[in-house]
């Protein structure tokens, strides 16, 4: 993997419009209204800028993968005291732009590979940091970065995102979306430590 990527945008590298209408998932403590686009000083996730000019968010095209994706280093653990915390749904009101790291040839074109998606080597975060910057200078009117899932690469994609306009978002407390945990309990073996529905 590079620690370098191309200064200027290769030829032939494209945006994906995902379509009017996708749905992307995210779980956590603040509604949209209420989140911060201050950028961080370092980076601490996978596409957040090396220089700390932005600040990028994350979401999964299925409740479940933003589910696997929010609870992987707890095991599928749900704490009780996430209970009131919110799953935000986005809804893109217009074709949402990204560049699609799920695309071997454009991953080619970047010099890149499927590591760019998964990879937690110093090396690969290096690149994604230096890549989530150069996306936004190459095209002044992208959206975010779509890539594959580590934890349900054949059915979701991850999206990094950097605003939420060209989207509807609402949001509900977890405990009450009854048929979605309800799926993670009993075909996707999460635990929840509590009550639900």
């Amino acid at each position: 993997m590079p620690l370098a990527l191309p200064a200027d945008r290769p030829a032939g590298l494209n945006l994906l419009g995902l379509p009017t209408g996708t749905r992307l998932w995210r779980i956590g403590a603040t509604a949209p209204t209420d989140w911060s686009w201050d950028p961080f000083p370092q980076p601490l996730h996978r596409f957040d800028p090396a220089e700390g000019s932005f600040r990028t968010r994350y979401a999964s095209t299925r409740f479940y993968g933003a589910a696997r994706e929010r609870y992987l280093d707890t095991g599928r653990y749900v704490p009780a005291h996430h209970a009131d915390h919110l799953v935000v749904e986005l809804v893109a009101t217009r074709p949402f732009r990204v560049l699609d790291l799920r695309n071997e040839a454009k991953l080619d074109l970047l010099g890149l590979d499927d590591r760019i998606s998964t990879s937690h080597e110093p090396a690969v975060w290096d690149a994604a940091h230096l890549l989530a910057e150069r996306a936004r200078r190459w095209w002044p009117r992208i959206d975010g970065i779509a890539y594959r899932a580590r934890t349900t690469p054949s059915s979701t994609s991850n999206i990094a995102f950097w605003s939420i306009d060209g989207c509807t978002a609402t949001a509900r407390p977890l405990r009450t979306c009854t048929a979605e945990l309800d799926d993670l309990v009993l075909r996707r073996d999460f635990t929840l430590d509590f009550d639900w529905g």
